[in-house]
């Protein structure tokens, strides 16, 4: 079975005061480029391969998926889309 690590994007971009609000876009899409190693290397006390899902909301929402992170835009709130994924 492969671990799945889902992120939630908007509550990781805005954990950092870089100016993510002024391209939230950008800022998902950079966040997704930066998941792309833990596909294939997993995480801590996971080696890879690793299911990278990144949970997008708002603005940020348009941000196509890369090969090893899949991006699922949440209708609406991204933590409930978040808990949909869990219990998925």
């Amino acid at each position: 079975m492969v671990p799945l690590l889902i992120v939630d994007g908007a509550n990781v971009v805005g954990s950092v005061p870089d100016g993510w609000w002024r391209d939230r876009r950008g800022a998902a899409e950079r966040l997704r480029d930066g998941l792309v190693p833990l596909a294939e290397e997993g995480v801590p006390g996971h080696p890879g391969p690793v299911e990278v899902v990144l949970v997008v909301e708002g603005r940020a929402r348009g941000v196509g998926p890369v090969p090893g992170v899949r991006v699922e835009a949440a209708p609406g709130s991204g933590d409930d889309r978040v808990v949909e994924l869990v219990r998925e």
